[in-house]
Formats: C-alpha cells, structure tokens, sequence
C-alpha cells in the first residue's frame, strides 16, 4: 500500500513536471515564431516595399503554406529573408507548436480521466462521495445509467469524488460523461475542490456495506459540507440504522440503505425522497409486505378491485397474475381476469384468502 502511495505521488510529480515543461516549451517557440513572424513583416516592408497590412498577409499565407500567390517576394533580398525567416525556421517552429499543443492535450485529457484536475467549472452538478469498496466498476455504470434516465437529472454532469480509480476511470464512464476527482472527501479543502457548494444533488455513498464505522465516515462529510454550506438534496447511505437519525440531523436530506442490487433505490430518493422508504419497507417486513393470494376472477375493472381491498382492509392491490405471468400496476379502466392478486399488506392486518376472494366478488 506505501508502495502505490509513493508511486502514485511520484506519478503526480511527473505528469505536472511534464505539463509545465511543455507548457514552457510552448510559449518559448510561439514566442520565437512570433519574433520570426514580425521580422518578415519588416523585411517586407523594407525589400518589397509593401504595405504593413500585405506584409503580414504573406507571411501569414507562407508561413502556413497556404501559398495564394496573390503576393510574393520579389527581390533577392526579399526572397532571402523569406526562405530564412519563414522556410527554413518558420514552418519547422509552427509545426513544433502544433505537436506541443497536441502533447500538451492529450497529458491533460489522461490527467483529466485519471482525476488529478480540479474542475473549477463545475456547477449545478451530481456529487458523489466515495464509491462501493467492492464492484465499483459493475455498480457505477448501473447508477449512472439510472440517473441518466431520470426526467429531472438526464442531463446533470456527474462528478465523483474518491480516492480510488488510480488507473483513471473505465471507458464506459468517461463515456457518459462523468468527471473524477481523486481525493479523500474527509478533507474540507477537496469537497471545496469538488464545488460541494455548487452542487444540485449530493449522494454519500457506504463504502463497506456491512461495516458500520462508515457511517462515521459519513457524518464527518456531512459535518464538513454543513460548514462549506450548501443547497443540494444530499442522499447518504447508513449501515446502521441506528445512525439514521443523526445522519439526518448532521444535513442529509433522506438516508437509505445501501442496495448494491438496486441504484436505482439512490435515483428514487432523489428526485422523490420519501418514495425509498416505501420500497425498503416492502423488503424488510418493517410496516408492510407485499402478499401473495390465489383466487380465481374474471373480467373485473382494476379500480373496482382497488376500492373494493381498500374497504375491506385486504391492503392495497398492486397487481394481478394469470397463465401470461404477473401484470403490476395495470390501468384504472383496465379489465382484468386472473387466477390471484399481489397486495400490499400492513403486518397488523389479519389479511386472509376469505377476506381476498370475498373483496373479489364485491368488486
């Protein structure tokens, strides 16, 4: 682990050692083009006894090889400077400022995927902290992709703050556009790097699901966000439900529980927080459950059967099942047939297939 830390650091040195350097190496040569440049324009002026403002478009045009051919040189004098000062020098330091300016492009867009540069520009964005400790690689595509589907975060710039990806981020991520910052989010002055305060939506993610000192880890950002100051819907995920409440009390907007199988639970609670208590409850058997019931029905409008459950405290229908498979959800002025019903039931009903099929027959 020293060992990638200090190869890492020496890593850094280089890459910014190699930007400035050519950097450097770019401004030198521009500015030796640009003496050459003015000095031609000189020798224009005096040899061929042109004006300044057609001096300067035949140097641009041979210096450039574009050669229009509408001026030229033509005294010996003239002739000379031009294949010195453009020829001969010229051309070779205009192509070293095109090969400096790719060089110089492509360091920054590896040091750009690799999350070594500060996005100074990004503003009104989706702000992820940490990353699962495991598959990170497989869970991530899968929330972006979520967020990427949602109506009001389709087109958000998403940016993650984490230590990990030394390698830089995976293709598929780049792809859809999201930004890295290599840090740890437990230092003020990254989260300030990564323009907490600027951000419109925040998700703190439990890097060890099973562990619950991160959700220390999460208190202590949050701590840090409140004193940076922020307006974003913050979404933190605890491991301990026991944290829930001072996890919300330290600045998150709605907690959950960390879901690897669903990101899509993380989407939910942001563009409808509330709506992801609702779905863990229907897996945790907290308040509600969804139950099964089989019972044979023919041509009854889904409403009818919705009201008729709700009466009758047989829960809440939320779908029918017959030979195709199961229909969730269906239309108000659907008419549906099947052999049994999925409702959503409070663990305090005495809900039994009686009460189901006699709520059928007064459908």
């Amino acid at each position: 682990m020293l060992w990638r830390l200090l190869r890492r650091r020496r890593y850094l040195r280089y890459t910014r050692y190699v930007a400035g350097a050519i950097k450097r190496r770019l401004y030198l040569t521009a500015a030796l083009f640009a003496g050459l440049f003015c000095l031609h324009v000189v020798a224009m002026i005096v040899f061929e006894d042109m004006t300044p403002g057609d001096a300067a478009w035949l140097t641009m045009t041979t210096a450039t090889t574009v050669g229009y051919g509408d001026a030229s040189a033509v005294t010996a004098a003239g002739r000379l400077a031009t294949v010195v000062c453009i020829y001969v020098f010229g051309t070779f330091l205009l192509a070293q400022i095109a090969t400096y300016i790719f060089d110089y492009r492509a360091l920054q867009r590896d040091r750009r995927r690799r999350g070594e540069i500060r996005w100074s520009n990004m503003k009104d964005h989706l702000l992820v902290i940490n990353v699962p400790a495991q598959d990170a690689e497989n869970y991530l595509p899968r929330l972006v992709d979520h967020v990427r589907r949602a109506p009001r975060l389709g087109d958000i710039p998403i940016q993650l703050l984490t230590p990990d990806f030394e390698d830089g981020l995976g293709n598929e991520l780049v792809d859809a556009g999201v930004t890295l910052y290599r840090a740890m989010a437990e230092n003020s002055e990254n989260l300030a790097a990564a323009n907490v305060s600027h951000a419109r939506c925040i998700i703190i993610v439990a890097d060890e699901i099973y562990d619950a000192r991160s959700d220390a880890h999460t208190y202590d950002i949050l701590g840090r966000i409140r004193e940076l100051g922020t307006q974003a819907t913050i979404v933190a995920e605890v491991v301990d439900d026991a944290n829930r409440q001072r996890i919300l009390e330290a600045g998150a907007t709605t907690v959950i529980r960390p879901i690897r199988a669903y990101p899509e639970f993380v989407v939910r609670a942001l563009t409808a927080p509330g709506v992801e208590q609702v779905l863990e409850t229907m897996f945790t058997h907290e308040a509600g459950r969804l139950a099964r019931f089989d019972a044979h029905f023919e041509g009854l409008l889904w409403r009818d059967v919705v009201v008729s459950f709700a009466r009758g405290n047989a829960g809440i229908p939320m779908g029918y099942f017959d030979q195709r498979g199961v229909h969730t959800n269906p239309a108000p002025d659907e008419v549906c047939s099947g052999h049994g019903i999925i409702t959503l039931i409070n663990d305090s009903l005495n809900v039994t297939p009686m009460l189901v099929e006699s709520c059928l027959r007064a459908s």
